[in-house]
């Protein structure tokens, strides 16, 4: 299943849902990806393989692997390019009943002494 050029979805970490490309078989279980995500060591258990294969040398420079994604109409994001950031789910935090006491409490001015 494993084989250079072989195209896949990176499914987790920072890189997640990018596009990438086998590029050298490691050791057991590891392979090293390059393409739209930065070119590192990663575990087999973390990509997702798709049908395609690309036509790859071993240890291929990023630069012509970026130019094949781009034959095969993915979109490559480049260095500084802003990324679609996920928003982040805002926590609603209960009140206590202490808290609740505090606000309910009205605030005494205090008269002037004569």
């Amino acid at each position: 299943m494993v084989e250079i050029g072989r195209l896949c979805v990176k499914t987790s970490g920072r890189d997640s849902g990018n596009f990438c490309v086998v590029i050298s078989d490691e050791n057991k279980g590891y392979v090293t990806i390059d393409g739209n995500v930065r070119r590192k060591k990663c575990n087999l258990n973390h990509l997702e393989f798709l049908d395609k294969v690309l036509k790859v040398k071993k240890d291929e420079k990023s630069e012509t692997i970026q130019k094949l994604l781009e034959k095969e109409d993915i979109k490559i994001l480049k260095k500084g390019e802003k990324r679609n950031a996920a928003k982040k789910p805002v926590k609603n935090r209960k009140k206590t009943k202490e808290a609740e006491k505090k606000e309910i409490k009205p605030k005494v001015k205090k008269e002037d002494k004569k």
